[in-house]
């Protein structure tokens, strides 16, 4: 313990030797990193405030679709049509409802910038607490029902726990996304009654990226990456990594067998240092009382609503009207603006979509094959190695969290190196650009189904000697199934969603365009002369695509699997 203090004050004070060497030799990149720290805690504060948004809606959303089928009829597709929305789909909401709201008040961009933010991570959440729901083994709800355990105590004692693995690790993923998505988030691209346009921009990691990328100034670029790394890295270490092990206490297993979950590496190699022992007391001196506290506030609620059943029953039907009012109010506004668009003559482009729409659809379909080829084996690498796991898993998370904008200078250089003589360049920067935004919802996905693969089916499988492909085809690949349908539907999700930076990039004053439905939302959108009812029009059918696509291929799918890939525990 003593050398080990040593050693990281040894490490301390060469660290801070070598930022005050830095900063003495080059005081203007030092003072650059300084300020994208600070703005690097202006992020991190919106990303939390988005992040408690999506985590409310996801549970309740999720849940509400899971447990009562008529409801879920009905969510389902709107959550498949707000997913499909891409993020600049939702700028004319944020801005007219938010921007327009506060006019000369930041705090209008601030909610803006919150809501955009929440809208890349609730549905990914939303979507995996209903896949780990609707998979739960019906043995369990048998007991509930047998039991008489209801309502909100059947949440609390059974679908809560049932979501958690499920829900911490989407929680990640969509917070690697959320990253993902920062800087369309804090550079809003809006025009002007002018007819020209202008940038809405608050402080923050995301419009530094921003302008670093618009000016093609690779350092500053890289200082953000750095920053943005030691942010995902720290809150991998001291959140995500200690959640996801106290996410593991409700895998569904009937023995107790398996390999006791232990903290990850960074986290459990810090514990020992001299303040954690002292703020964990801390901690747990003043949350006891508000956690006494909450449980007398819960526990006449439990009795109640358990003797009174019909209370609850009446509260769901009031909700379930007062969003159908709300969704129907939303959906004619929207079908009454679609109708005054086609009274007016189309616009130009409207002829292009679509074969726009099936050169995307062509381009998504081989980055999907390309993301399945390498996360699947990746996955199972990752959960079957406790080496892996504890250190591939924050390197991948620091990796998926740069945004595709921090990425353009080294997927254009590539692209061009590799496929310049054929001037295919944009083509390979389009199809990285859209490789790298889905392949960490396969990949986080699979991850979270094979580490819930319950540990007696596995002890059973290698009892009977299943080994390599057998293992794979009998045990692994069906258990994972329910995942990675839920990744794929999210990972498309995520595709169509970065079409928009994949098939219109700008960098360094040069602009790469490639034939697509994201080339025509984001020339509608960003163009000298942007064109309004061409966006709609091509949000609509990318809707409709999207819509199709779940409708015909992966909700019979869905269905499938949690009858075929269900686990009961019998």
């Amino acid at each position: 313990m003593a050398f080990a203090r040593r050693n990281l004050r040894t490490l301390a004070l060469l660290l801070v030797a070598g930022a005050t060497a830095f900063a003495l030799l080059d005081p203007a990149s030092a003072a650059k990193v300084v300020e994208v720290t600070v703005l690097g805690v202006y992020s991190t504060a919106r990303m939390f405030a988005a992040y408690l948004l999506a985590l409310l809606f996801s549970v309740a959303y999720g849940a509400a679709a899971a447990s009562n089928k008529r409801a879920g009829a009905i969510l389902l597709p709107v959550l498949d049509v707000l997913q499909s929305v891409p993020i600049l789909g939702f700028f004319p909401a944020a801005l007219l409802f938010f921007v327009n709201s506060f006019p000369r008040n930041p705090i209008g961009l601030e909610i803006a910038i919150v809501f955009l933010i929440f809208t890349s991570m609730a549905w990914n959440m939303a979507f995996g607490v209903y896949e780990a729901l609707s998979t739960m083994p019906q043995d369990l709800e048998d007991a509930s029902k047998v039991f008489g355990v209801r309502d909100w105590l059947r949440f609390r004692r059974l679908m809560f726990p049932a979501m958690v693995p499920k829900l911490v690790y989407n929680s990640m993923l969509s917070w690697t996304v959320g990253w993902f998505y920062l800087v369309a988030s804090e550079a809003i691209q809006a025009g002007t009654e002018l007819g020209t346009m202008t940038t809405l921009v608050r402080p923050g990691l995301g419009s530094w990226i921003f302008s670093a990328g618009a000016r093609g100034d690779g350092a500053a670029i890289a200082i953000g990456i750095g920053v943005l790394g030691a942010v995902v890295l720290a809150l991998d270490t001291f959140v995500w990594r200690p959640l996801s092990v106290w996410s593991e206490r409700f895998r569904l297993d009937v023995t107790a067998g398996g390999e006791v979950p232990r903290v990850p590496g960074p986290y459990e190699r810090l514990r020992w240092l001299p303040r954690f022992p002292r703020m964990r007391r801390t901690l747990r001196v003043w949350i006891a009382p508000v956690a006494r506290r909450w449980e007398r506030v819960v526990a006449p609620l439990d009795r109640y609503y358990t003797a009174h059943p019909h209370v609850v029953r009446n509260v769901r039907r009031i909700d379930l009207a007062m969003f159908l009012v709300i969704f129907v109010i939303v959906i004619g506004a929207g079908l009454l603006g679609i109708a005054s668009m086609f009274t007016r003559p189309l616009p130009t482009g409207v002829s292009a979509i679509p074969n726009a729409i099936l050169h995307s659809l062509a381009r998504l379909a081989l980055a999907y094959a390309l993301c399945a080829a390498w996360t699947i084996p990746v996955a199972a690498w990752i959960v079957r190695s406790p080496r892996a796991s504890r250190y591939a898993t924050p390197a991948l998370e620091v990796v998926a969290s740069i945004p595709a904008t921090a990425l353009f200078p080294a997927i254009i250089a590539f692209s061009v190196l590799a496929v310049s003589a054929w001037s295919l360049q944009a083509e390979l920067a389009a199809l990285l650009i859209a490789l790298f935004a889905m392949q960490w919802y396969l990949l986080f996905n699979l991850i979270a189904g094979m580490r819930n693969l319950p540990a007696d089916l596995d002890e059973a499988a290698r009892a009977f000697g299943l080994r390599g492909w057998t293992y794979w085809k009998r045990v692994l690949l069906p258990a994972v199934v329910p995942s990675l349908l839920t990744g794929s539907i999210t990972a498309w999700g995520a595709g169509w969603n970065a079409l928009i930076v994949a098939e219109y990039i700008s960098y360094g004053g040069t602009t790469y365009e490639v034939l697509g439905i994201g080339d025509l939302i984001a020339s509608a959108t960003y163009s000298a002369s942007p064109q309004p009812e061409l966006l709609y029009l091509s949000i609509l059918a990318l809707i409709l695509v999207v819509l199709a696509m779940n409708k015909l291929l992966w909700r019979p799918l869905i269905r499938r699997a949690s009858k075929r890939f269900r686990y009961e525990l019998v």
